[in-house]
């Protein structure tokens, strides 16, 4: 990846009660700095960014950190051209950020389905959708235009009843069918859909997780 460029959502650092790194958008950061890439990185947070910004500068990349909620939209155009200025251009566009819902189905209300759809389902859609529209315009001509990676579960592979769980099966949908129409235009787009992971969103309570579609 050396001397590729890259926006990686959801990339905020979390520390466990043991002291554990508890993000996936923090071990996403520090392998693409190890390969060699410049990043520009983007949460809500922007004191949880600075800490990895920090330890990827630290491996001799540049790292940048600009404050974004994928919920909004709105701003989704202006990141990626944000992001290639910062770094003279935009390889990669890895939508990491996400949500999960804490109640059981039986509990869950309208309020916190909406916000599991706009972080999960929305922000990724729109974030495809901003990627997309920067490379196909700023790579105009070129066969190969641009990568977008959605970091998705594999909650997106089964039934479920939980709002994450659904959502997750909406983004597996998403990327499977915008995979197939943005090849043709020379985007590549790929879903990563990990199992269970020790993350501070996951632990329900310290050190013990529960599944997502109990009733």
């Amino acid at each position: 990846l050396k001397g590729k460029t890259a926006i990686i959502t959801g990339a905020g650092r979390s520390v466990l009660s043991d002291g554990r790194c508890g993000s996936i958008g923090y071990g996403i950061a520090t392998a693409y700095a190890k390969e060699g890439a410049d990043l520009v990185l983007a949460g809500r947070n922007l004191e949880t960014l600075q800490p990895v910004a920090e330890t990827c500068r630290a491996m001799g990349v540049a790292a940048y950190t600009i404050e974004w909620d994928v919920a909004d939209v709105e701003r989704a155009d202006e990141m990626m051209a944000k992001a290639a200025e910062l770094m003279g251009d935009l390889n990669v566009v890895l939508h990491n950020a996400g949500v999960i819902d804490r109640e059981k189905f039986l509990a869950v209300r309208a309020e916190e389905w909406d916000r599991i759809f706009a972080v999960n389902v929305k922000g990724a859609y729109f974030c495809c959708q901003a990627a997309a529209n920067f490379y196909l315009k700023a790579h105009e001509g070129a066969d190969f235009k641009g990568k977008i990676i959605v970091i998705s579960s594999e909650c997106g592979h089964q039934p479920h009843i939980s709002p994450y769980g659904i959502s997750k099966w909406s983004v597996h949908g998403l990327c499977n069918g915008l995979a197939k129409a943005l090849f043709k235009r020379g985007v590549v787009l790929q879903n990563i859909a990990p199992g269970p992971v020790t993350t501070e969103m996951m632990l329900w309570e310290p050190g013990k997780s529960d599944a997502y579609n109990s009733a």
